[in-house]
């Protein structure tokens, strides 16, 4: 039986420099058997593919923004979620951007574009401290949960969705589009926004993970080519 797994990256599939040939020359392996690797990626079009053209490492799908966009290697779109235009100026206000370090946001495949874009993808927002971005997460995801869904990510930034999508609807779309439903799936994530799919998809935490995802994955594993040997090798016995 086919095998997929989605990877998230940042602190996944990419920990190191080291790390990360480690992890191509176990997906190298793990395709050549016929399987599928899928990264799973709160990055935006661009800065995905900088890193794509920085460590040139292989794939067949990616799923972009914390689940809102998906695209084959080739660019092909499958699905893209915006958030509601009605409700991103209030949001905008309850962001304090004066107090925020940065701010940018996605539409579609642009990746740098300001709030006044319609059909925003993605809103990323940086603060001073981890505590403000905890706040404001909190606040947007209290006050706006029926149209989004706020993640915190790194240190102190948070990064805003449509509440249409996640990881794991996204992972379910693209399972029902190639008709790969019934195959063996396996996550591996470390954030707040892997908690789904790896909750839904028989998942696994990196080491360093926050709790939150340790809790719901079935294991930890050092490194994403640890999962990959250790699901190989299982598929010999």
């Amino acid at each position: 039986m086919k095998k997929i797994i989605f990877s998230d990256y940042d602190q996944t599939f990419y920990v190191s420099d080291e790390d990360i040939e480690k992890n191509k020359l176990a997906v190298k392996e793990f395709k050549s058997r016929g399987n599928i690797f899928v990264i799973a990626t709160g990055r935006s079009y661009l800065d995905f593919y900088k890193k794509l053209n920085q460590y040139k490492f292989d794939y067949d799908y990616v799923i972009l923004n914390h689940g809102a966009t998906i695209l084959d290697k080739n660019d092909n779109v499958f699905c893209n979620f915006s958030i509601k235009n009605e409700v991103i100026k209030n949001i905008k206000k309850d962001l304090n951007l004066e107090k925020s370090i940065s701010s940018f946001c996605c539409s579609f495949l642009e990746s740098r574009v300001d709030f006044e874009h319609k059909d925003l993808t993605k809103i990323n927002v940086k603060y001073n401290t981890r505590e403000e971005a905890i706040c404001i997460n909190n606040l947007i995801n209290n006050k706006y949960s029926k149209f989004v869904n706020s993640y915190v990510i790194s240190s102190n930034s948070v990064e805003i969705i449509s509440s249409e999508i996640n990881k794991s609807k996204a992972i379910e779309l693209l399972l029902n589009k190639l008709n790969l439903e019934n195959e063996d799936i396996y996550t591996i994530g470390d954030g707040y926004s892997d908690i789904e799919m790896v909750r839904d998809y028989n998942g696994y935490a990196m080491k360093e993970s926050v709790n939150e995802l340790k809790d719901v994955a079935k294991g930890e594993v050092e490194s994403v080519s640890d999962l990959i040997y250790e699901i190989l090798q299982a598929d010999k016995v």
